[in-house]
């Protein structure tokens, strides 16, 4: 059975994706905050949002009325893909599977507290005092990431 697959990154990689699941007879539209993205060019339809706008992502769902979302990036409202999945759409691999890997946050507080392992020392900080505070209580070297970012981009030591 033919499904409408919504593709939320179309860089190389869902390029790849792209013509793999037009081979399997699969409806793609390739989302990506730039135009003329690598998998824009092979897909079905394509559309051009930034996906941090989850106002905007909610629209193109609602829109397109997708069987399927594939996340394919990081920069992603991924707390929006529980209403998606809410909605009778299916979220590969699921909405929290794509939430929790996205956001340091998320994981960082599953592994170390709600399943006990080890992790390296780590605090939380939303502004240049808090973050002079969290240093002086973790210690040097200090690794510093934003919650959610791409490619390394962000993060200082």
């Amino acid at each position: 059975m033919n499904k409408k697959i919504m593709l939320l990154g179309s860089g190389e990689l869902g390029k790849e994706v792209v013509i793999a699941l037009q081979r399997l007879g699969q409806h793609v539209i390739a989302v990506d905050a730039y135009p003329g993205a690598p998998a824009m060019q092979v897909a079905d339809e394509h559309e051009v949002i930034s996906m941090l706008d989850g106002e905007a992502l909610d629209a193109l769902v609602a829109k397109h009325k997708p069987d399927l979302v594939v996340p394919e990036v990081e920069s992603i409202r991924t707390e929006r893909f529980y209403a998606y999945e809410k909605q009778g759409i299916q979220v590969v691999p699921s909405a929290k599977a794509a939430h929790f890997t996205m956001n340091r946050r998320a994981i960082r507080d599953l592994a170390a507290k709600d399943l006990g392992l080890k992790t390296a020392p780590y605090r939380y900080a939303t502004s240049l005092s808090e973050l002079q505070d969290c240093v002086a209580a973790v210690g040097m070297p200090c690794v510093v990431k934003p919650l959610m970012s791409s490619s390394g981009k962000g993060q200082s030591v």
